[in-house]
């Protein structure tokens, strides 16, 4: 049997795709290794990639809708779009650090006199619960708790903490030293993208067609400008809906009356960011906050939070977020929860519009393949 000159070709790309699949199975542990220190080297571009990516979302917004209108700052457009990005971004940022996380901190304040008062306490409190169920001295012995032993076993678990604390803090700095100059290095490397962005797209789309067939370059610039309009309506998507989300909180709090209402409605804004379980990170935190106030008003803000949250899990999400991104509603929740497990919660921002790609491309496959075979609409319904 002869093979022609596409059999060959076709038999040795799957030898060779099964030899890549083969070490990457055997010796697993060295591509990790190899992915670290590519991360390690390229990390710096990732990070400012994804940053200018984000960043572009509502520079592009503001550049086009608001800052087009005026024709005598043509030049100054884009500089003047990313400057205003970057006060809505530190807008949101003074929000988060100087309206939650204060408050945050004065509940845990609280809490901790609370838990000093009730640990002075405890010693009459046992000896009022012997008198109400009638103990007898050896079961008051019996119940009775060393508090010196329990003060220093506490006392020098703090000792050993502070002592790891400082023997660390050198590897501490170090990392945030690190953190830090990889910051300003990626918000470098975005600004160079954000504002030469045509440039390298331009840059980009010749390499592809200089490496690829003109029919394939095609297709690829095709995925990469679907990729493209599915990440952003997916991410517009998400700050609406969180927008929407948190709005509703602050109005039903404020109509019940339920203290803390713009603080709770800010971070369950915030924290709905993360698609579908975020909300649940705002509830808790804004339970906890309502609970060293009034106990049984936190009961009723976790039922109100119940019924919002079916509201907006089974009417809002899919509307906004899975419209966004044209997937139906149960692939945008298969997408959260396999994503979720695969990666936390990167993976569930991820997945969603990565999904979406995928079920396009999908569906663009089938119909081109049952047109081939001239399949009646009568036997697809």
């Amino acid at each position: 049997m002869e093979f022609d000159r596409k059999q060959t070709k076709n038999i040795l790309r799957i030898i060779f795709i099964s030899i890549l699949f083969y070490f990457f199975l055997k010796e697993f542990c060295l591509v990790l290794s190899g992915l670290k220190y590519l991360w390690n080297v390229f990390g710096v571009f990732a990070i400012g990639g994804a940053m200018a990516f984000i960043i572009n979302v509502p520079m592009t917004f503001i550049e086009k809708h608001y800052l087009s209108r005026f024709k005598h700052i043509d030049k100054a457009k884009r500089p003047l779009a990313f400057v205003l990005t970057l006060l809505l971004v530190t807008v949101v940022i003074y929000l988060v650090m100087f309206i939650v996380v204060p408050e945050l901190a004065r509940t845990m304040q609280t809490l901790i006199a609370e838990l000093q008062a009730l640990y002075e306490r405890l010693p009459q409190i046992v000896a009022d619960l012997a008198v109400r169920f009638n103990l007898t001295e050896e079961a008051v012995q019996s119940l009775q708790i060393e508090w010196s032993h329990i003060s220093e076993t506490v006392i020098k678990a703090a000792q050993g903490l502070a002592t790891g604390i400082i023997s660390s803090s050198t590897n501490v700095i170090s990392s945030v030293v690190n953190a830090i100059t990889q910051f300003i290095l990626s918000f470098i490397f975005c600004i160079y993208i954000l504002f030469s962005k045509e440039k390298l797209g331009s840059a980009c789309k010749k390499i592809v067609y200089a490496v690829f067939k003109e029919k394939h370059a095609d297709d690829i610039i095709s995925v990469l400008h679907m990729t493209n309009r599915t990440f952003t309506s997916f991410l517009s998507g998400q700050c609406l809906e969180a927008v929407i989300l948190g709005s509703m909180f602050i109005v039903a709090m404020t109509i019940f009356r339920m203290p803390y209402a713009l603080l709770v409605g800010v971070l369950i804004m915030v924290t709905a960011l993360i698609p579908i379980v975020g909300a649940f990170i705002g509830c808790i935190v804004g339970a906890f906050l309502i609970l060293m106030i009034n106990p049984m008003q936190a009961v009723w803000f976790v039922v109100m939070f119940l019924i919002i949250q079916q509201i907006e899990g089974n009417v809002i999400y899919p509307k906004v977020v899975g419209s966004s991104v044209g997937l139906p509603a149960i692939l945008v929740f298969a997408a959260v929860i396999v994503g979720g497990k695969m990666f936390g919660v990167v993976g569930m921002l991820i997945f969603i519009p990565l999904t979406s790609v995928a079920f396009t491309i999908a569906k663009a496959v089938v119909e081109i393949r049952l047109a081939k075979k001239n399949i009646s609409q009568e036997k697809l319904k």
